[in-house]
């Protein structure tokens, strides 16, 4: 597993941290862990946090997992964190989403992710 689940308690959100290959099996299993971490303290929103990553994903699965969050995770707000060199994937995982209807917003800044989350200013 390269990946950490956490429950951050300021702020009220889920946090997933992937490092090394991120690959299909792996996000349906950190995705799977969320909803559990979620729906256990009552919350909605959730940070993934992909700075760590070393691949691009193939495009049938980044649409794959945009897609299914629509059925897993209907009601979550979610923020992307990704690394500079993958801005464009973001923006794609961001228009897949907005066009599927969910609350998804891709970010390089992790403090501004972690803002919009938590409705909090910067």
């Amino acid at each position: 597993m390269s990946f950490i689940a956490k429950a951050i308690s300021l702020g009220r959100y889920a946090l997933v941290m992937h490092e090394g290959k991120f690959t299909r099996e792996e996000f349906e299993e950190a995705r799977s862990i969320a909803k559990i971490m979620l729906a256990e303290h009552r919350w909605d929103k959730l940070l993934v946090d992909l700075r760590g990553i070393v691949n691009r994903m193939p495009t049938a699965d980044k649409l794959f997992a945009m897609e299914s969050n629509v059925r897993v995770l209907p009601a979550v707000k979610i923020g992307l964190v990704f690394p500079l060199k993958l801005k464009e994937e973001g923006r794609f995982a961001e228009t897949v989403s907005a066009n599927r209807g969910v609350n998804l917003k891709s970010f390089v800044d992790y403090e501004q992710a972690v803002s919009w989350l938590t409705n909090e200013l910067a």
